[in-house]
């Protein structure tokens, strides 16, 4: 199965991200269901060894944050794949490294790449045309310094991500609470 672990994104903050979303007016948006912060990308493991992380996260002492989001961000190179808000929170550096190392620690080989805390609202098609991009970069200007106070997370979840033709569709297999 193709896993992820999420920070689940405290109530809050979805209205105003959908309502983010609404404005867009190019790409696929994320539906709110959806939307979470990324702490690390399990790849495709078995379902033993996903059984395993869960067991370990149950039993782990996960730290408490508060989550910000600020500033819109493009991911993807010259053709941008993905718009992101950032995601901040003195928290979220620790938590990520406990959750990597209790993946690690269950068996799961995870790419090693920088942790860039953020949450995905809307994807791409590969090339978009020159009405999409100015509509891009429109929405850009008009909403580059968004930003949500800073919130308290209260759990992370292990999801499994289903690929379809209409994007991925994520489930949350099981949630564990942050110890505040």
């Amino acid at each position: 199965m193709r896993a992820f672990i999420a920070l689940d994104l405290p109530e809050p903050m979805l209205h105003p991200l959908t309502r983010l979303q609404a404005g867009l007016g190019v790409g696929r948006q994320v539906p709110e269901e959806n939307l979470h912060l990324t702490l690390a990308f399990l790849g495709d493991v078995a379902d033993g060894t996903a059984h395993e992380v869960a067991e370990a996260l149950d039993g782990a002492r996960l730290p408490g944050l508060t989550v910000a989001l600020s500033g819109l961000t493009l991911f993807g190179g010259r053709w941008p794949a993905v718009l992101a808000v950032g995601a901040t929170g003195a928290g979220l550096a620790p938590l990520h490294a406990k959750v990597m190392r209790i993946a690690r620690e269950t068996g799961v080989d995870l790419r090693r790449e920088r942790f860039r805390p953020h949450v995905t609202i809307a994807r791409f098609p590969r090339e978009m045309g020159p009405k999409e991009q100015a509509r891009l970069g429109e929405f850009l200007a008009l909403n580059g310094t968004f930003a949500l106070p800073p919130e308290p997370a209260l759990s992370v979840s292990l999801c499994r991500s289903h690929l379809t033709q209409d994007g991925a569709q994520y489930e949350p297999l099981a949630s564990f609470p942050l110890n505040g």
